[in-house]
């Protein structure tokens, strides 16, 4: 498993981006899979009912800014490991090697 460490990640830039543009804040936190998979789930809800889409794409945002977070005070995390456990519970369904810290157990 890759893990990232990241001092210089900008939270805040994060986030915005996350939102505004695609989800690209994951990138910049260095977790190119998750992007992927949050893409998808976002795509998937927008396409079902704009509500989801857009709950996702908040919960994405969020989840980018909690992840730079943790990088930025020194963290070194999983590249697939989610700081947000709702998204993290909601792209488990297609990401199977998706982690998260603060998830409780399902089951």
């Amino acid at each position: 498993m890759n893990m990232i460490s990241k001092p210089d990640a900008n939270p805040a830039v994060a986030a915005i981006v996350t939102y505004f543009a695609f989800g690209l804040g994951h990138v910049m936190n260095g977790q190119t899979d998750k992007w992927v998979k949050t893409l998808i789930i976002t795509l998937i809800g927008m396409f079902l009912c704009v509500l989801p889409g857009i709950i996702i794409s908040i919960l994405s945002a969020v989840d980018a800014y909690q992840t730079a977070t943790r990088l930025k005070n020194g963290e070194s995390i999983p590249e697939n490991e989610y700081s947000n456990g709702l998204l993290y519970k909601i792209c488990k369904i297609i990401d199977k090697k998706a982690t998260c810290n603060t998830a409780t157990p399902v089951g």
